[in-house]
């Protein structure tokens, strides 16, 4: 893919362009897929592709080929030409990003073992977890799931020098879980992993955690609604992260969409809040050496003790502003521009156990899974709390019929009264641990 990343700057730069950049990805995927507590499907997929972002004058043409080889190339790369020639120029564009050293490849990002995985082997993980569900406890059923092994390889060059290639491995997994008893069913309980290396996965403990989530529905009774203590747990807590990710973000800033636009030094949240964009962390789900524009990643300090300390940058946003990028580039995959996005959004944990925070909740109600909406821009949130529970006098009382959560994110991030302990990597490129906030309107049905 080198190669081809390489050829093609060489082909934009001859065609007459002021810049080019050409960004290449190749992914191969072993999936699992069950249903209805069986295996219904086997999957191996390869997607690969090439894109081209080609600068002329100021103005910007964009092309991409799903086929790489030279013939394919040199046809995007005329595109990209022709529609840089036709388009307008953008008055903001400086430049495409300088070469800079790395920093150096980021520890655990690829694991050979993933790398050499047979969909046997991940199909006997799939069988192990779900057995797992039905030994904890009879039940307990899956509903459905998903095993999935990945193995990623990028390459980007440009005009400017720049020319990286990094290989990474992930394998994530999930599964959904009811329980049966009596006739009835509990709500669907949520179970995932998402991590870079098998040294420390275990599907038994997989299995066991959905089926544990899935006997906390059992017999849920309604209460009086209330406005008070929310609990919620890692997952939902990304009700928190999500706005504040969106807030972070020097698009969002320059564009007069974040509440936190020219906050820059201000008390924001609770000073108990510390968070950091790493794109270096060890075995960091999202970490690599550099970003989807070939800039070196970085550890970012995002709040310390509540105070912002800076918003998040690809080079565009940077170069408007006469700074350094971050190198929070990111592109959704080859076949689009980059954007600014959070690597590894970490907000950092407490000294808690949740075990110990439930412990001092005199009346409020955990969370362990969220449906509803969050709206970054204004913070407002509003949705059902799924395996939510009644705490009171520090103790888990019984499981919750559905039950409504709303408020603001923003407010909510000034009204945390704990971090948990414990900290796990979501889908949502955050590490979160579990955070306990108070003047949530809780309304449960009656």
């Amino acid at each position: 893919m080198q190669e081809y990343v390489e050829y093609a700057i060489k082909k934009c730069e001859k065609l007459g362009a002021s810049e080019a950049e050409a960004y290449a990805q190749k992914q191969r995927i072993i999936e699992i897929v069950l249903e209805r507590g069986e295996i219904q499907s086997e999957r191996k997929k390869e997607n690969q592709g090439i894109s081209i972002r080609l600068i002329k004058d100021k103005k910007l043409g964009f092309a991409y080929t799903s086929t790489l080889s030279e013939k394919s190339v040199e046809k995007a790369c005329e595109a990209a030409f022709a529609l840089a020639k036709a388009s307008v120029p953008n008055p903001d564009w400086i430049s495409l990003p300088k070469s800079t050293k790395p920093a150096g490849s980021p520890e655990g990002i690829f694991d050979s073992r993933i790398a050499k995985l047979k969909s046997a082997e991940v199909l006997e993980f799939a069988l192990q977890a779900a057995n797992a569900v039905k030994e904890k406890d009879k039940r307990a059923v899956v509903d459905d799931g998903k095993f999935s092994a990945f193995i990623n390889e990028t390459a980007i060059a440009n005009s400017h020098g720049i020319n990286r290639r990094e290989n990474t491995t992930l394998f994530s997994c999930y599964l959904v879980c009811i329980t049966k008893e009596m006739g009835k069913a509990s709500s669907m309980a949520f179970e995932y992993e998402i991590t870079r290396s098998l040294e420390n996965f275990s599907p038994t403990r997989l299995g066991e955690k959905a089926a544990e989530k899935a006997l906390a529905s059992i017999n849920p009774k309604s209460v009086t609604s209330f406005e008070g203590k929310v609990l919620l747990d890692c997952d939902p807590a990304v009700i928190l992260a999500y706005p504040l990710m969106s807030s972070v973000n020097a698009d969002n800033v320059q564009r007069r969409r974040s509440l936190w636009a020219g906050k820059i030094g201000e008390e924001v949240t609770n000073p108990i809040l510390n968070v950091v964009d790493d794109g270096l962390l060890p075995y960091g789900v999202f970490s690599s050496s550099f970003d989807d524009e070939g800039i070196p990643r970085q550890k970012t300090e995002i709040l310390t003790n509540g105070v912002l300390q800076g918003y998040l940058h690809n080079s565009f946003t940077a170069n408007k502003e006469n700074k350094a990028s971050t190198g929070n580039a990111y592109r959704q995959n080859y076949a689009t521009l980059p954007t600014v996005m959070a690597s590894n959004m970490i907000i950092q944990p407490g000294n808690k156990t949740l075990e110990e925070i439930i412990s001092e909740i005199d009346k409020g109600i955990i969370v362990r899974r969220f449906s509803g909406n969050v709206r970054p821009e204004s913070g407002d949130f509003s949705g059902i709390a799924k395996q939510a529970s009644l705490i009171e006098k520090g103790e888990i009382k019984h499981a919750l019929k559905e039950t409504m959560i709303a408020g603001n994110a923003f407010e909510a991030l000034k009204n945390i009264i704990e971090i948990g302990k414990e900290t796990r990597a979501t889908m949502y490129r955050a590490y979160v641990p579990p955070i306990l906030v108070d003047n949530v309107k809780i309304v449960s049905k009656q």
